[in-house]
């Protein structure tokens, strides 16, 4: 039994194609970006001028018609690819349609932490933080249960403590092996402040 996270509406292995569009969101300041970084080691492209937290400006802030013509361009320029967006939920019904054999990784986070770090780095009420937190968390699995598509839930908490267990279950999940050394991507993955995914992980030795 998974140990880390919780796999919905999977795919047999087997049936898994070359062709795949991993999209990976949770909540505000709720670990998306360690999700994201060992994503990135199995080879998905997740954009181009990544910022430390590894979003891709082209799916922050963005219209709707912004968002569809980098999709039709990601698709055409590579095989895997994907993108990270804490509150992705707010457009995904919009564009899942015109995204290409879609899957979510939705990472999961204790709400009280979640909020203690929305009141300490965003400078939040606490009270509003946790509403927020408890509403996100609730829109997520919604949208989750509305598309039923291939899901990976997360816990952060979990997979923070046991991070090479993480790796493994996110491993049999996407059906492909790591493309970078798993050691430097545990060093990436290891709590505490962001770190460079090209620093710390492509980096030679």
């Amino acid at each position: 039994m998974p140990e880390t996270c919780l796999s919905l509406f999977d795919r047999d292995a087997t049936k898994r194609g070359d062709s795949e569009t991993v999209i990976i969101f949770g909540m505000t300041r709720g670990g998306t970006s360690m999700i994201a970084g060992a994503v990135r080691g199995f080879g998905y492209y997740l954009g181009e001028e990544l910022l430390v937290n590894l979003e891709d400006q082209n799916f922050v802030y963005k219209t709707d018609e912004h968002m569809k013509e980098t999709i039709a361009r990601r698709n055409q320029d590579h095989a895997l690819w994907g993108w990270k967006y804490p509150i992705a939920v707010e457009y995904l019904d919009r564009l899942l349609p015109f995204v290409r054999t879609p899957i979510l990784i939705i990472v999961s986070r204790d709400i009280t932490a979640t909020a203690s770090a929305m009141t300490r780095w965003d400078d939040r009420d606490p009270s509003g933080a946790l509403s927020e937190a408890i509403i996100q968390s609730q829109r997520n699995l919604m949208l989750a249960i509305r598309h039923r598509l291939p899901t990976l839930y997360v816990s952060y908490e979990k997979a923070s403590l046991n991070q090479d267990l993480f790796l493994t279950e996110l491993e049999g999940f996407l059906g492909r092996s790591l493309v970078v050394d798993r050691e430097k991507l545990l060093r990436f993955m290891s709590p505490g402040s962001y770190k460079s995914f090209e620093e710390v992980v492509l980096a030679e030795a």
